[in-house]
Parts: structure tokens; sequence; C-alpha cells
């Protein structure tokens, strides 16, 4: 009988957090943090050397890049790569070229 009791009460416990975490996760701060982790995987996916310099913000949809690439191509590409994330409203692309 207490195990059922601590399994009922554990359940309880599961569900109620799951709750908690699924009200935090909704809203645009939440909304641009998974903006910003996806383009991030996308921009890895491509070029793993590239991304450790580039640095990517998201706020209100609107994606920022900030850092370095060695050459325009790479910067064409960072923003193409950014502007494809479902969700992303705009890019502001300040990425510098220096070979």
């Amino acid at each position: 009988m207490n195990k059922i009791f601590a399994l009922v009460t554990l359940l309880i416990c599961i569900i109620s957090g799951c709750e908690t975490i699924r009200e935090k996760n909704f809203g645009p701060e939440f909304e641009d943090t998974k903006l910003t982790a996806i383009i991030k995987a996308q921009l890895a996916r491509e070029d793993t050397a590239s991304v450790q310099a580039i640095t990517v913000n998201v706020d209100n949809g609107v994606a920022k890049l900030k850092g370095t690439v060695n050459s325009p191509e790479k910067k064409a590409k960072a923003e193409e790569i950014t502007r494809k994330v479902s969700g992303v409203k705009d890019v502001v692309n300040n990425l510098e070229v220096k070979p």
C-alpha cells in the first residue's frame, strides 16, 4: 500500500512539474532562445570551424549575426542559413570578412 501511495505521489509530482515547465516554455523569450539554438546548430552543420567565430542573438525573431568569417561567400551563406530557419523574421548580418 505504501508503494502504491509513493508511486501515485511521484506521478502527481511529475505531472504537475511538467505543467509548470510547459507554462514557462512559451513566450517570446523561450522562442528567441530556441531560434538561437537552431541557428547555431544549422551554422555548425554547414561549417564547424566558422561557427566558432560567429555570435548569434535573437530578439523578437530578429537574428543578429556578429563575428568574423574568412570569405564573403561564408558571410552570405551564414545569412542564408539563418533566414531559412522557421520563425526568423529578419536577419542583421554584422559579420566581418577577415581572410
